[in-house]
């Protein structure tokens, strides 16, 4: 019953964040309101998951791996790019939105367990997961920009953002398949698809 509120609780928060994006009046109004979104959704992913305590350990370590990694990207530029925050995240600390750090650590989580389902060997599952996260920024990053999240300096996205993407997310998938062995749950599969539809939808239209 509770894994079922959190289901619907979650296609109610994506269902009209997609419907209320797609109508430019409403656009300011839910904008802001992203980094609720984004945590509401790591809470009822994590809930799902009943709080273990090494999946508890696992995004806290890649809460403190993102952060620093978008910290080095922001303030030293050796990761990702050139690139700047904007207020659609909600607050920061040294110029970077707390909640891109719950973002790492939820993405990490919820690839990994999805790969999990239907590989066996810990190195492949690594690797998967890591593809699927990078390859969900590539959707993500022009939504991102539209949507007031980060701008990148120049106007143009670079083909290193996405290998950077890629190999944090392989040392966080790391993290996550050595530290705790979550396959997907019902939640998971929902939160899943509902962040894919969500920037593919946005990246089309």
């Amino acid at each position: 019953m509770k894994e079922r509120s959190g289901i619907i609780l979650l296609l109610i928060l994506y269902g009209v964040g997609i419907a209320s994006l797609m109508v430019s009046g409403l656009r300011s109004v839910v904008l802001p309101l992203s980094p609720y979104t984004l945590l509401l959704s790591f809470l009822i992913l994590m809930s799902s998951y009943r709080w273990k305590s090494p999946l508890v350990w696992v995004t806290a370590i890649v809460f403190l791996l993102g952060f620093a990694a978008e910290w080095i990207g922001v303030h030293k530029g050796w990761l990702f790019g050139s690139y700047y925050y904007g207020a659609n995240l909600g607050p920061k600390i040294s110029g970077v939105p707390f909640i891109i750090g719950v973002n790492w650590a939820m993405l990490t989580v919820v690839t990994g367990a999805v790969a999990a389902v239907f590989i066996k060997r810990p190195w492949v599952i690594i690797v998967v997961a890591a593809l699927l996260m990078t390859g969900l920024d590539y959707f993500m990053e022009p939504v991102a920009v539209e949507n007031g999240y980060w701008f990148w300096k120049g106007g143009k996205i670079p083909v290193y953002n996405y290998i950077c993407w890629f190999l944090v997310a392989l040392l966080a998938q790391g993290i996550n398949v050595g530290i705790s062995k979550v396959k997907a749950n019902n939640t998971t599969w929902v939160l899943f698809f509902a962040l894919i539809v969500f920037f593919v939808i946005q990246f089309f239209f």
